[in-house]
């Protein structure tokens, strides 16, 4: 898959230098086997780690002008392309809604496992953390509703990460569906 090989080119650049990041987004529930066909890949980054991850980023693709939407309100957003598939590198992921502004400050905290490809070790974002931001992003209510189900049936390995997820503004709905999932 043209993804996979674009994925592995940055996993390299970014694993050689240690720095903090996770695959996330429809590649990730693809992993999950939750969603189908993704289109581009989308990383979750540490604060701490813009810079260097830019300068790698720089390195296997073409930066391309971001265009920020509401109602997100992530801090650093990048987009990428690199051989011909769009990449998307987030840092303090962020998005408004009707009770307030919801923040995913992402870190190694964050990561739940890894992934082999051809070698390269990709770095998982938890799907739990994917649940709540589902929710929130218009019109991926779908993809949320997926992760629920897979959550039914299989343990939810990272509870401390929605219970931390609580502690923001939530609307009622997914504070419901949060904890819906916890007491499973």
């Amino acid at each position: 898959m043209k993804i996979h090989h674009s994925l592995i080119k940055i996993g390299e650049q970014l694993d050689e230098k240690n720095l903090e990041w996770a695959l996330g987004g429809s590649l990730l529930l693809n992993h999950y086997r939750i969603a189908d066909s993704p289109n581009d890949i989308d990383l979750l980054i540490a604060e701490k780690d813009i810079d260097p991850i830019r300068y790698a980023m720089s390195r296997v693709g073409k930066e391309k002008t971001a265009s920020r939407k509401d109602p997100f309100r992530t801090t650093y957003f990048y987009q990428y392309e690199v051989d011909g598939v769009g990449v998307d590198v987030m840092g303090n992921f962020a998005i408004e809604h009707d009770q307030g502004i919801y923040q995913l400050v992402f870190d190694a905290n964050h990561i739940v496992g890894r992934k082999n490809i051809q070698g390269v070790s990709i770095p998982l974002a938890a799907l739990e953390d994917w649940f709540v931001l589902y929710q929130l992003i218009p019109n991926r209510q779908e993809k949320a509703k997926r992760i629920e189900k897979y959550l039914q049936s299989n343990p939810v390995t990272r509870p401390d990460l929605l219970h931390k997820a609580m502690e923001q503004p939530l609307p009622f709905k997914v504070r419901e569906s949060i904890n819906a999932i916890l007491r499973w």
